[in-house]
């Protein structure tokens, strides 16, 4: 906030829970003009919003789910200067004439959150956080950078892109005290049933699970009702005033226990879980700390508890290739458009072709097609629709497509595969220090703190060191107890 206050770049690594939102509020009140704050979810903003607002600072968003109508009273509002904290995507500063208004308004701080999107090497890279640095180049206010994870290689990274200037750096440290972490080994989805039954029926208190996909979210909550134990569902195929419902309901504690996708989670400020469950571990430690995180935050004691099989690296190495495809996949799709439709042209292509030359299944295009657009490869104008029988041999129509098309164009420039060579190895690096947090016979608490640069020597508990390696639930039980 001193940083901010003076008209100086900084870096703030802050665990969560740790303040991070505070950073920008307070100055946001004290500077004039615009306090501009770049979040990455339509969800998070709107929370952040609304917490903003409940400490009378005025605050608004502008996203894709407000109408055209919405959007220009907030930006009238801007320009007015009735709004001190405006929370928009990376997205939007590309929308055309969205800079221009900026620089009408005298934006006084720029606030990156969730910073970590803007490395490569981070664990929700989004390529126009990657882009952020224009900005700075445009707009003269100081930049504050926000992160609950971020390695010391992600937090250089930070630095580079945003090309902070003297920063001021505080990365506070990642050790949470009153949590305890474990990790049980339990191969194959009854094992996994299992284990979650006898710990959600040990705890009393506010549980969260997470399940990798919506299948085994909807299984768990099945399973747990028949035993008797309410819980409630909290996934993207969910109606959202489902959601809304259930994650209302889980804060105001009527329910105790929900079963969720990673999509839960961003702006729930709950402070008593005390048990945070994973079915899997995510993909990455970073991602692993900051949904585990959430448990504990009233400085109570409380577990964090994932179950490990085998499968459960051969799943995440099937994400890992249908988010950042190998090398040789999109070489060879390249290839294949080149010759369907040319260098430098722009064609109909049947997606059958594309997924046959991927090798992958149709539900797995959208990340093979982002992909492509981000290493230069294709720009895509228009997903159509199937063609029918009745259109066939119609004048202009292509009797072979007959499925799924796609409206694209195939880049004449050489692609650079450095950049997809570079997100590959960060994705299979991720998935190599989950293995080893999972299956260290050292100290879990140390290995994982290891992890982000935090050299904490003293375990508050974890199940290699509580009381000498004993099992979860005796460990649990002296945790409660000290």
């Amino acid at each position: 906030m001193g940083a901010a206050l003076e008209g100086r770049d900084a870096l703030g690594v802050l665990p969560t829970g740790g303040g991070k939102s505070l950073c920008y509020q307070v100055p946001a009140l004290a500077l004039p003009g615009l306090t501009l704050v770049l979040s990455p979810l339509i969800s998070l903003m709107e929370d952040q919003t609304q917490r903003a607002r409940r400490a009378s600072i005025p605050a608004a968003y502008i996203t894709s789910a407000l109408s055209s109508r919405e959007r220009r009273t907030v930006l009238n509002d801007v320009l007015g200067g009735g709004i001190k904290l405006l929370f928009v995507a990376p997205e939007r500063l590309e929308t055309p004439g969205f800079m221009d208004m900026l620089s009408a308004a005298r934006v006084s701080l720029i606030a990156v959150d969730e910073a970590h999107c803007i490395s490569e090497w981070g664990h929700d890279f989004r390529p126009s956080y990657r882009r952020l640095g224009v900005l700075r180049r445009k707009l003269t206010a100081p930049v504050m950078a926000l992160t609950a994870t971020a390695t010391p290689r992600v937090r250089q990274d930070i630095l580079t892109v945003l090309s902070l200037k003297r920063p001021l750096r505080i990365v506070g440290s990642f050790d949470r005290p009153n949590l305890g972490w474990y990790v049980e080994r339990a191969d194959g989805h009854s094992a996994k049933m299992s284990a979650i039954r006898r710990l959600v029926r040990a705890e009393p208190g506010a549980v969260l699970i997470y399940g990798g996909t919506r299948r085994v979210v909807e299984t768990i909550r099945s399973d747990l009702a028949r035993l008797g134990t309410p819980t409630a569902a909290y996934h993207a195929g969910l109606e959202p005033e489902v959601r809304s419902r259930v994650q209302e309901q889980f804060l105001s504690g009527k329910i105790r226990k929900v079963v969720a996708t990673n999509a839960f989670g961003m702006g729930v400020d709950k402070s008593d879980v005390r048990l945070v469950l994973h079915y899997q571990m995510p993909g990455t430690l970073e991602s692993y700390y900051q949904e585990a995180g959430r448990a504990g935050r009233d400085g109570a004691p409380a577990r964090c508890v994932s179950l490990w099989g085998e499968d459960d690296q051969r799943l995440h190495m099937a994400f890992l290739d249908s988010s950042r495809p190998p090398l040789r996949v999109l070489k060879r799709v390249t290839r294949s458009l080149r010759r369907t439709i040319g260098a430098g042209e722009r064609g109909v292509v049947d997606v059958r072709l594309l997924l046959r030359a991927a090798g992958c299944m149709e539900e797995e295009l959208p990340a093979l097609l982002a992909a492509l657009e981000r290493h230069g490869v294709i720009r895509v104008y228009h997903r159509l629709g199937r063609a029918n029988s009745s259109q066939q041999g119609k004048e202009g129509a292509d009797p072979g497509l007959v499925g799924p098309t796609l409206d694209l164009g195939v880049r004449s420039s050489r692609p650079d595969w450095s950049g997809a060579q570079r997100l590959r190895e960060a994705g299979a690096e991720g998935l190599r220090a989950v293995r080893d947090y999972a299956t260290t016979a050292a100290c879990r608490r140390r290995a994982l703190l290891s992890y982000f640069g935090d050299e904490s020597t003293i375990c508050g508990g974890c199940d290699v060191c509580g009381d000498g390696g004993v099992d979860i639930a005796s460990s649990v039980e002296a945790l409660h107890h000290r």
